[in-house]
């Protein structure tokens, strides 16, 4: 077990400077003349337009000062804002041990979970490997961080990686849909495709955090070793020119995989755990995550 998660809870300072951040989430509106009178908790509204009065329209909502101007009844439409749940995913399969990227993911599920709960968000985490945990469900309220890091700090590394098969089942779990946050090395011989397909094809909003160590992109080797994988009961001999394929194999991955983020209009950035925490969250992951 790790304890690196909870020592947000314990860091002041950096609460402090996070509550300067917001979460960009895309949220969505339903138009109405007039004003909702039963909101929803978690819902808002905003003016969006006027439109041209039409017959059986309320009479408080006509703006009769555009009528004085143009003698025409126009009346004001707002906006219904619902809130949109978040949906922290994290990857613990075994790979995720590799240069502590498990623990540097729960740092920033932490942060992010708090900045969303600060915005009355109903956040929720759910850890997968092959596939996904029950987790700690989506629900609203800064007293909710606490179960988040209880979860978080008790995360280990264990089992397979199956994205595919892992956001499938997620995307069949019975919630509201909105932001899934995927925080993953992406390292699965399997592929991601499917899985990040299904939650669009289910409307969800999708965010990718790929974490990977200093050894995932920059591996070194000097002399031919036998390396075990690190998911697989398997061994293998590994030389210099082993590794310098493995470099471009990686490169290729890589464009691939953020070409195919960028395609699908999933929101997308890479991070080392190499990377200062503090930078990651106020630098790299603004107008990508925050605001």
């Amino acid at each position: 077990m790790f304890t690196q998660s909870k020592s947000l809870l314990r860091d002041e300072a950096l609460f402090k400077k996070l509550s300067a951040l917001r979460l960009l989430v895309r949220r969505r509106f339903h138009g109405q003349t007039g004003l909702w009178t039963t909101p929803r908790a978690g819902m808002s509204l905003e003016f969006a337009e006027y439109r041209e009065y039409h017959p059986g329209d309320d009479f408080r909502y006509v703006d009769w000062n555009l009528y004085g101007r143009l003698d025409r009844l126009f009346v004001k439409v707002f906006q219904r804002e619902e809130d949109v749940p978040i949906y922290v995913l994290i990857d613990t399969s075994r790979s995720m041990a590799v240069g502590g990227k498990l623990a540097y993911a729960a740092e920033l599920a932490g942060a992010i979970a708090y900045v969303g709960l600060k915005e009355m968000n109903r956040v929720g985490v759910f850890p997968f490997a092959s596939d996904v945990a029950r987790g700690v469900p989506p629900k609203p309220g800064l007293a909710h961080v606490h179960h988040i890091f209880g979860l978080l700090g008790a995360l280990e590394p264990a089992g397979q990686t199956s994205l595919n098969e892992s956001l499938e089942r997620f995307s069949k779990l019975p919630l509201q849909r909105g932001l899934a946050l995927l925080l993953s090395d992406m390292l699965d011989p399997q592929g991601y495709e499917h899985g990040l397909l299904r939650l669009l094809l289910k409307r969800f909003e999708v965010a990718l955090i790929q974490i990977l160590a200093e050894e995932d992109v920059h591996p070194t080797l000097r002399h031919e070793a036998r390396l075990r994988d690190s998911e697989a009961p398997q061994e293998f001999s590994v030389s210099a020119e082993a590794v310098a394929r493995y470099r471009e194999n990686f490169q290729s991955y890589e464009r691939a995989l953020e070409a195919f983020c960028r395609e699908h209009r999933i929101r997308y950035v890479q991070l080392t755990t190499a990377r200062p925490l503090e930078r990651a969250l106020f630098e790299d992951l603004r107008g990508v995550i925050f605001q």
